[in-house]
């Protein structure tokens, strides 16, 4: 198969690999275990370190996908990437710890004609300690959520625990996606098959792969990946979206128009959907429609302060600024952060400045 792709140059990081931590952070890890007396000094003590890291220089890049070892050594990488880097840390020292999932509503990246899902995940250090008066029995604690996203969209959805072997999984996809997008579709394949080898069952990776085959005619592989994605997960909307733009192209007309109807059904009920339409909108310089989506987004969610600060930022862009100034109110007052309720003051204080300058 990888054959019909040209020829692969890639080599797949193992496992083990994008675990593996160098060993001058082992030996600060090893400090944090002999100068620490209980769990919850221990766990105090790590995420000072964790921390110590990304501020030192570590830079947040979505698009950078690194092991624990390369995170520390290229000073860049997203979500994925330090929450590995975290987990190392963690397991090094001892303690438990449990990637988690966030379950975020359809959040979504247009490319290649095609719908690419965005996702989030962190980490749950648990926090426990063994009672000396209770011999054998184990006392919770507070457990400590590590969360590298800057941005506090997804900080409001469910988390579900993934195991170590997904978050492998993950890791290849976001190479893969990467290698796709430079057209360089032999290493992509060879990735999406890692990806299903380590984590059979994480449906993104089929649906992902379909997206491959069809780019490269492949529409027969392509409709049997989709489907086996959506055999594992039978209503994640980007992958009906993705196998009824197969069905289109192939003229598969009636399937498709079924299909699409489905999604659409789905997606008028996700006010995230409206958000990224609206940000696409703002981003090609159409605020009238930007407006509107962010109008849609706040009218199925009242809460939304992001839709709130777009509609700010697009009627301060129509030179609105009255209309900006009362959006950015909304924002702030519904934003669910101290820190995010004084970036929104901030804001607002511009714009008042600005309002009475006209």
């Amino acid at each position: 198969m990888a054959s019909k792709f040209g020829t692969s140059t890639t080599e797949i990081e193992t496992p083990e690999q994008i675990f593996a931590l160098p060993d001058t952070t082992k030996r600060d890890l090893n400090r944090i275990v002999t100068n620490t007396q209980s769990i919850e000094e221990r766990t105090k003590a790590a995420l000072r370190l964790i921390f110590s890291y990304a501020q030192d220089g570590l830079l947040y890049d979505n698009t950078a996908t690194k092991t624990a070892s390369e995170t520390i050594a290229s000073g860049k990488a997203n979500c994925l990437s330090l929450s590995i880097l975290a987990y190392s840390m963690a397991k090094e020292l001892g303690m438990s710890a449990t990637f988690q999932d966030i379950q975020i509503p359809e959040y979504w990246t247009s490319a290649f004609r095609q719908t690419w899902l965005n996702g989030h995940i962190n980490l749950r250090l648990k926090q426990h300690r063994v009672s000396k008066e209770f011999s054998g029995s184990v006392v919770l604690g507070s457990d400590f959520v590590v969360d590298f996203d800057p941005y506090s969209l997804k900080h409001q959805f469910p988390e579900k625990s993934v195991a170590p072997a997904t978050v492998v999984a993950m890791f290849y996809n976001n190479k893969a996606a990467v290698a796709f997008a430079n057209e360089q579709y032999a290493n992509a394949y060879e990735y999406y098959k890692a990806a299903a080898q380590v984590d059979p069952a994480f449906s993104v990776t089929w649906s992902n792969l379909g997206v491959l085959f069809r780019v490269n005619g492949m529409h027969e592989l392509a409709e049997i990946s989709y489907k086996h994605s959506l055999a594992l997960e039978p209503e994640v909307t980007n992958t009906l979206a993705n196998l009824a733009v197969l069905y289109r192209q192939t003229g598969n007309i009636v399937e498709a128009e079924t299909l699409e109807r489905r999604v659409l059904a789905k997606r008028n009920r996700n006010p995230y959907y409206f958000l990224m339409l609206g940000n696409e909108a703002y981003r090609n310089v159409d605020y009238a429609e930007a407006i509107k989506y962010y109008k849609n987004a706040v009218s199925l969610d009242a809460k939304n302060h992001e839709a709130y600060f777009g509609l700010a930022r697009s009627y301060y862009a129509l030179d609105d600024t009255i209309s900006a100034v009362r959006y950015m109110k909304k924002a702030k007052r519904n934003a669910p952060s101290d820190d995010e309720q004084q970036l929104y003051e901030h804001k607002l204080s511009v714009l008042n400045q600005v309002a009475r300058l006209h």
